[in-house]
């Protein structure tokens, strides 16, 4: 499996061995799962033994959802059933990700070191598979991946599979992290998958299984572009994503002078707006390529609001 490395991979890359997913350029978030409303990242198995389902949990251990009502779990009702392997995949939207962050709260209650949950990666559109806990052995780059509370390789489960396995304590909140590299093998990317399998053995425990709630697709920032938690003038980019034209809007109640200025993941400078006089701009699509961008507004090089921008 090889990937598509970033051109400052070799500089940075003593920066990129966390032992904790704590960017020091911030986190912006692009899409999230909290399964109230459909979830088009989430792709369900349709065949008979498929177990995942997605509702109001109903059981022992799993009572409720990490944020009410809803979660995706192995039968929201009934104990897992014996010898079953079941499966949904997330579907990672198809865009530049660089730094790529997947993360998802969950509980579990399972036969230890038998039955339990594991998660495969697909970078080529389903090809080819492979056990998340072992994407850091075949990296063509190394630390160039990163986890947090992910199971490790020697938490096996039954046929030597890593995996979740046991009763967690409470909610765990698992991430998974893409160092400085888009986690697929062409440009313009293919389609990342993660499998989230759950299998059982022959021997029925009536232990409740594997419960996932709040997935979030999120990227680190290498550079100090992160969105404020203080804006003063907060940004709305209509449409978003954009495929002809798009205007920026903001606050200039004060008939102040802004400047734009609109970076692309690395921190790049891609485009410069000044003398920006009234309260909108209008942007092309001709002017960028396909993926995420970052949006700063600014006055006498202060920072006033900061946005996001899909290019389709």
């Amino acid at each position: 499996m090889r990937k598509i490395n970033l051109l400052l991979i070799f500089i940075l890359l003593s920066f990129s061995t966390f032992a904790q997913i704590q960017p020091w350029g911030g986190i912006i978030d692009h899409d999230s799962c909290k399964f109230e409303n459909h979830c088009s990242l989430v792709k369900l198995d349709t065949s008979l033994h498929n177990i995942w389902q997605i509702g109001k949990p109903s059981k022992p251990f799993f009572d409720t959802a990490f944020s009410a009502p809803n979660a995706i779990v192995t039968d929201t009702i009934n104990p897992y059933p014996i010898a079953n392997n079941s499966y949904f995949d997330l579907i990672i939207p198809n865009i530049f990700l660089p730094n790529l962050i997947v993360g998802f709260k969950h509980k579990f209650q399972t036969d230890s070191l038998t039955d339990g949950g594991y998660i495969e990666e697909s970078d080529d559109n389903g090809a080819t598979w492979v056990n998340i806990a072992y994407e850091d052995t075949i990296m063509t780059t190394p630390g160039a991946f990163n986890t947090e509370n992910l199971y490790p390789k020697q938490d096996t489960l039954q046929g030597g599979e890593s995996g979740f396995s046991g009763t967690s304590n409470g909610w765990i909140y698992s991430r998974i992290q893409w160092i400085w590299l888009w986690p697929c093998k062409q440009i313009p990317p293919d389609t990342l998958i993660l499998r989230f399998h759950f299998i059982s053995d022959s021997i029925q425990t009536n232990k409740a299984g594997w419960m996932i709630d709040n997935i979030l697709i999120s990227w680190a920032i290498m550079s100090g572009i992160n969105e404020s938690e203080n804006n003063r003038s907060q940004i709305h980019i209509i449409p978003n994503p954009v495929d002809d034209i798009a205007t920026i809007k903001f606050d200039n109640s004060g008939n102040e002078i802004f400047n734009i200025t609109i970076y692309d993941p690395l921190g790049q400078i891609i485009k410069i707006i000044e003398n920006i006089k009234s309260n909108q701009v209008e942007i092309k699509r001709g002017d960028f390529t396909e993926g995420l961008y970052f949006v700063q507004l600014r006055n006498d090089n202060k920072i006033l609001g900061t946005g996001k921008l899909i290019i389709k």
